[in-house]
């Protein structure tokens, strides 16, 4: 500001301070004129870059679109039937029999291949499955009431028909030509001659006739067994002139285990129980231990004379030097 200006400002009576306000009013004001009359630049918005942000060009660079990147598809899960293996493990034993009665029902062929393929039946497991068969019978008795009466007879009918096909299955598998050997046919018969005197002695008129038919039937087994193992001729004179006829090891052996398992015991046992019904069983049993008893004696005899007639022979003219000698 010149001098003759502050002498104005200064003889109009203003004040120093006031003039510096006046003063920097106006450097405001050239301002604002200056930055008015100047050209307007686009402002354009700059990001915040991260450090080390690339250079413009790889930044356009890597915004240019690529190839296309497929996605792999997931592939569907779809719910399945349980397995046949693992269904057959979560059965129990009722289930599992209910399920293959069905299924021999429905395609009767596959009997042959269980036939074939299933182990077979142990003594032990027969009697098992027996036992449980006559224990369903006591089962199914009616408490209050007679256990011999009519009324407990059909409450157990039933059961008692089921009980009875079961020994005739398990029989028949004792038959020839099935061979299931003395031993375990004479245990199996015994047991099931034993079940049949455990019964109920119902006082009804059709069961006292099955229970006489099946004492019958069950002698007649005895009988048929016991002369299948025993195989020797009837003429028991001839004995003594043709022991190769008899087989003898297969009458030893099947004298053996009559003796071994008491079998005539039981048989006289069964027959007194049944009121005879077992006599021709016993008679068979006695003319077999018989015939046994004559070849053992035949056997010993001929073996000393036999033996006698060896050591009286003179057998020197025999001899390799006595006949190169003459």
């Amino acid at each position: 500001m010149s001098a003759s200006t502050n002498i104005v400002w200064r003889n109009s009576g203003v004040s120093e301070e006031q003039m510096h306000h006046l003063s920097n009013l106006r450097k405001i004001q050239k301002r604002k004129r200056r930055s008015l009359d100047e050209p307007q630049i686009a402002v354009q918005r700059l990001s915040v870059s991260k450090p080390n942000h690339p250079l413009p060009s790889q930044h356009q660079a890597s915004l240019q679109p690529g190839p296309k990147l497929k996605r792999t598809k997931t592939p569907k899960i779809y719910g399945l039937a349980l397995p046949v293996n693992r269904l057959i493990e979560t059965l129990d034993k009722e289930s599992l029999l209910a399920l293959l009665q069905q299924i021999v029902n429905h395609h009767p062929e596959v009997t042959t291949t269980i036939t074939r393929v299933a182990p077979k039946a142990t003594l032990e497991d027969s009697v098992v499955l027996m036992k449980e068969k006559f224990q369903s019978i006591i089962d199914h008795l009616p408490y209050k009431c007679d256990i011999e009466s009519d009324y407990s007879y059909i409450r157990v009918k039933a059961h008692l028909t089921e009980f009875l096909n079961c020994l005739s299955d398990f029989i028949l598998t004792l038959l020839p030509p099935m061979d299931a050997g003395l031993a375990n046919a004479c245990a199996m018969l015994d047991v099931i001659t034993n079940m049949i005197h455990d019964l109920p002695n119902f006082t009804n008129n059709e069961f006292q006739y099955t229970k006489s038919t099946a004492y019958e039937q069950i002698a007649n087994l005895w009988l048929i067994i016991f002369t299948s193992q025993a195989s020797r001729d009837d003429d028991s004179d001839a004995v003594c002139d043709d022991l190769s006829s008899l087989n003898m090891e297969r009458i030893f052996e099947f004298v053996k285990t009559l003796r071994e398992h008491d079998i005539q015991k039981k048989i006289e046992k069964h027959n007194e129980i049944t009121l005879g019904k077992f006599t021709a069983v016993l008679d068979l049993l006695k003319s077999e231990l018989e015939a046994y008893e004559k070849v053992s004696h035949s056997l010993n005899n001929n073996g000393r004379s036999l033996l006698s007639d060896m050591i009286s022979v003179d057998y020197s003219n025999y001899s390799i030097s006595a006949r190169t000698s003459h």
